[in-house]
């Protein structure tokens, strides 16, 4: 069975699907809720377990009940917890999800006493895939460091010298649009394609070993293959909710790549997870399955 380390931020998230925002100074009760653990690198490791990828989540969690429950529900896809690391001087992180019905967009308000990094990087195994979301960069290092033949997947959704830096030693990338933008400091302007193209390069320029994407939202990713720069469309979708699409692109992407797939083909599964993620609310609840997966993209390519 491959495997993989998931590194990085967990949470408890509870997702709540509201008709309108709250207006300042007002006292709202709200009965429609989603609860269940997240963190971008955990929703990444958690879709990777789902999909048969034995699974080794490296993190912080704190010594509470919503650390209980977490744990809980890794084990019950099979993750292995021993590299889960407690904190008895804080809390298991909180993430409030409001999710607007109406317009299908989402705010967070992430809760912590502080980010809280692993201490040991003590693994047993040589991991087939490394995946990353960048809140712990120290022992995102260590990890690189350990496994260099690893395939590793960074997620550059942080905006911070400390993640640019993470560039330099990963194998693979999956930006955010905005992350690419302020890497470059050049904005994209889809009404002039020859932007996209300039702030691709640009990155390229300065990563001359890193293959990677920048997610566009709706419109999918843009990659390069063949010294061609392509865009790879999302699928047309009914969106009910756009949390978590990043994440599971993320792993699908990682997944195609350790399953031996070319940087092509996990651009395009990335866009069709994400995609089917936002049919539901959530993030884990939305994971799509690998039977789906297959099929639209045997449907579409």
């Amino acid at each position: 069975m491959l495997k993989a380390i998931a590194v990085g931020r967990i949470s408890y998230d509870i997702n709540l699907m509201v008709d309108e925002m709250p207006k300042e100074g007002s006292t709202n009760e709200y009965f429609e809720k989603q609860g269940n653990g997240g963190g971008a690198a955990a929703n990444m490791g958690f879709a990777l377990a789902r999909w048969g990828i034995q699974v080794s989540m490296a993190g912080v969690l704190g010594n509470d009940v919503n650390g209980t429950r977490i744990k809980k529900e890794f084990e019950r896809v099979h993750m292995d917890t021993r590299y889960l690391e407690p904190s008895y001087d804080n809390d298991t992180p909180i993430s409030i999800i409001t999710i607007n019905k109406a317009t299908k967009m989402h705010t967070i308000y992430n809760i912590s006493d502080k980010y809280v990094g692993l201490k040991k990087c003590d693994f047993d195994f040589t991991p087939d895939l490394i995946i990353m979301d960048g809140y712990d960069v120290v022992a995102n290092k260590m990890i690189l460091e350990r496994f260099p033949k690893s395939i590793s997947v960074l997620d550059c959704s942080i905006i911070t010298k400390s993640v640019a830096d993470l560039l330099k030693r990963v194998k693979y990338a999956v930006m955010t649009q905005e992350f690419a933008e302020a890497l470059t400091g050049q904005k994209i302007d889809f009404q002039d394609l020859k932007t996209v193209s300039e702030v691709y390069q640009r990155i390229q320029k300065n990563y001359l070993n890193l293959q990677f994407v920048i997610t566009i939202g709706s419109r999918g990713a843009v990659y390069k293959v063949d010294n061609q720069i392509k865009i790879s469309p999302s699928l047309k979708v009914d969106v009910v909710d756009t949390y978590g699409c990043g994440e599971i692109f993320r792993a699908a992407f990682g997944y195609v790549l350790v399953e031996g797939g070319d940087f092509e083909k996990a651009v395009k599964w990335g866009c069709i997870a994400g995609s089917l993620t936002a049919t539901k609310y959530g993030c884990r609840p939305a994971i799509p399955s690998l039977e789906e997966l297959n099929n639209i993209y045997e449907q579409n390519y």
